[in-house]
């Protein structure tokens, strides 16, 4: 009985990415200076962590990202109606 692994998986568009880069897209604004982004390519998520840098799109980070969305939007509606 074999057993397959993730990591053994041969991807060309994984190939492709790591031979010239991601070609990343918007996917989500969060806010005015987070957002998320998709690899047209091979569809890897990344996000703007807390430097600034892009860093993998984890469900914790999907998570926080929602709420801060929430938040900014609460914000955005409150200041427009006062």
């Amino acid at each position: 009985m074999r057993i397959k692994s993730n990591k053994s998986v041969f991807s060309m568009a994984r190939m492709l990415c790591f031979i010239f880069g991601h070609r990343f897209k918007v996917t989500k604004e969060v806010t005015s200076h987070i957002k998320e982004y998709q690899c047209s390519c091979c569809r890897a998520e990344v996000t703007v962590n807390d430097e600034g840098r892009l860093t993998s799109l984890t469900s914790q980070l999907k998570e926080i990202n929602e709420t801060l969305a929430e938040l900014h939007q609460k914000k955005q509606h409150s200041s427009s109606a006062a």
